[in-house]
Order: C-alpha cells, then sequence, then structure tokens
C-alpha cells in the first residue's frame, strides 16, 4: 500500500528483486546487508494532494496494475488532475496511456524537450520548462532543472508548501526486501553511500568523469535554492531528516565512482 511521505502526499513503490546482488555480496557482504536476504531496486511514484491532484511519474508496465489500483484507492473517488513524467523512460512513463485510460480527464505534462517522444504520447502533453509553477490549491509545484540527470528530456519537481524535493533518478540506491516503503531514518546498519555506489555506478555512471569541484558547487547551490524538508528519489529511499546532510553525502559517493568507475549491471 502506498505510505504518506509528508503532508498531502503519497508515495507509491514498486521493487524488483535482484539476484545478481545476492550472488556479488554472498563472499563479503556490506554493513547494510544481511547474506541471503533479498535485494531490491524500486521505482517510485509520487500523488501529490491539494485541492487538485498530480501525480508525478508512473511506474513501469510491470505494474500497471498496482499503480491504477493503488491510484484509485487514494483519490477515493477525487478526479486526477495532473499527470507528469519526469523523462522518457520505461520506469517513469511506462504506464501513460493506461492511466490516462482511466483519467482522460487528466493533463499530460512533460519536460519542454519532450515533442519527439511520442512512444509515451509526450507529444501531445504540455510542455513546461523549469521555473513554470502549478497551484494545486493547499500545494504549490514548481519544476525544476535537475542538477544531475540521465536524459535530456529532463524535470525534477518542488513542492513548496511541504518543502518536498523530487530527485527523479539522483540519489538512487538499493534496499533491502524488509525495507520497502522505508524511510532512510527507518533503516537498520545503514550504509547510504555503499548503496547509492551500487546504483549510481550502474545508472549514472557519468559520475567518474566529473569534475568534484563543479559537483559539490552544484550540490550546495541546490541546497541553498531548495532547502528540502524532504528528499523523494524516484529509485530510492525517501529522507525527511537531516536532509542537507543528505545531499551533501552524494559527494562521497562521486568520489567513490571516481575511484572505481562504471560497476555493469548487476540488476
Amino acid at each position: 500500500m502506498p505510505r504518506e511521505l509528508a503532508d498531502g502526499i503519497f508515495w507509491i513503490q514498486e521493487c524488483y528483486d535482484s539476484p545478481a546482488l545476492r550472488e556479488k555480496y554472498s563472499d563479503d557482504p556490506p554493513d547494510w546487508y544481511n547474506s541471503g536476504e533479498k535485494i531490491h531496486v524500486c521505482d517510485n511514484a509520487f500523488l501529490i494532494c491539494g485541492n487538485q491532484t498530480l501525480l508525478f511519474d508512473t511506474l513501469s508496465p510491470h505494474s500497471t496494475n498496482q499503480i491504477l489500483d493503488e491510484l484509485d484507492s487514494l483519490l477515493d473517488g477525487q478526479d486526477l488532475d495532473y499527470l507528469v513524467i519526469s523523462h522518457p523512460e520505461n520506469p517513469h512513463a511506462g504506464n501513460t496511456f493506461p492511466i490516462l485510460e482511466e483519467h482522460p480527464g487528466a493533463e499530460l505534462i512533460a519536460p519542454e524537450f519532450g515533442s519527439k517522444h511520442g512512444m509515451y504520447h509526450l507529444e501531445d502533453a504540455t510542455k513546461v520548462a523549469p521555473g513554470e509553477t502549478i497551484d494545486l490549491g493547499g500545494k504549490i509545484i514548481e519544476f525544476v532543472e535537475p542538477t544531475f540527470l540521465d536524459h535530456r528530456v529532463h524535470t525534477w519537481l518542488a513542492e513548496h508548501v511541504t518543502e518536498t524535493l523530487f530527485t527523479v533518478d539522483w540519489l538512487g540506491d538499493v534496499h533491502m526486501e524488509k525495507n520497502c516503503l522505508d524511510f532512510l531514518d527507518e533503516l537498520d546498519n545503514d550504509d547510504p553511500v555503499s548503496r547509492q555506489v551500487e546504483f549510481h555506478s550502474r545508472a549514472l555512471f557519468w559520475f567518474q568523469y566529473v569534475d568534484e569541484t563543479k559537483t559539490r558547487q552544484a550540490i550546495e547551490s541546490l541546497i541553498d535554492v531548495e532547502q528540502p524538508n524532504v528528499v523523494a528519489p524516484a529509485h530510492g529511499v525517501p529522507v525527511r531528516e537531516e536532509t542537507e546532510e543528505y545531499l551533501r553525502l552524494n559527494n562521497a559517493v562521486i568520489d567513490r565512482i571516481i575511484e572505481q568507475g562504471r560497476i555493469m549491471s548487476a540488476y
């Protein structure tokens, strides 16, 4: 079932088991891993509810029934007013058609670079640029230029009443099966750097080529502008405590990726 992330913001999660990671850790497990237990990689979607409602991302077609059922449960008869796609990839846009079929009154919104991505219906979407906003009535959505991205057609979101920042692929990680829908502060024996390296060295492997000084400056600039109370990634564990420190922790993730290079996919 979904979980409330912040007041009026609900977290919907699908998870994938990774036998390859279990095998990788069988001889030398990290501190956060209990030998033999399942490790999950996740996709997250977020429903933001004010007087109007907005769904950010769709999960993958693997979870079509899940997203439709959980969305209907959360809406409880209320209309879905907006469907926002962060970028045109399967885990983020794969259920665009089924959701619009179930909620034909919803306005489809996509990043302004999305006109060539007809496979996800984005050529028919309303295009938005960084800095544009939507007033949901009780919730204020701003489209944010991504600080770190894996796709040119891309947008982050910020919700300004709860000060929640949605970072899409950035700050992704892996988690134990028992920790599905857990916040970072609820994890035992946590090592967020190690868990983030597992994700970023595959999904954002270009970190191995970055200028460390510039990435640190970019993170500090993001903190100064957004000052988030909650951080909600699309492939990771949401953070609701010491969020600025958590954002800065990604510097250590980048350092480790620079040292070790790219890890080939084990998902």
